[in-house]
């Protein structure tokens, strides 16, 4: 299973994470689905993880959700 697929599945096991995940990307196709280069995306995963071929894991993505969530709420 692709790291795509893997984040995927732990998100579809949190009903409420999968709202907050809809939410994420309704936010970046509004935005004009503006994402990160590459490039960049190579940089922080080499930065983060020493390697940057490395898989982010689906735990990470779940924190995020999670921390983006909580922002949210404090609103």
């Amino acid at each position: 299973m692709t790291g795509f697929g893997r984040a995927l599945a732990a998100i579809l096991r949190r009903p409420l994470l999968l709202i907050e995940a809809i939410r994420a990307a309704a936010t970046t196709r509004r935005r004009g689905g503006v994402l990160p280069s590459a490039e960049y995306l190579r940089w922080r995963i080499q930065t983060a993880y020493r390697d940057s071929s490395a898989t982010i894991p689906p735990s990470e993505f779940i924190d995020f959700l999670r921390w983006r969530r909580g922002m949210r709420k404090m609103t």
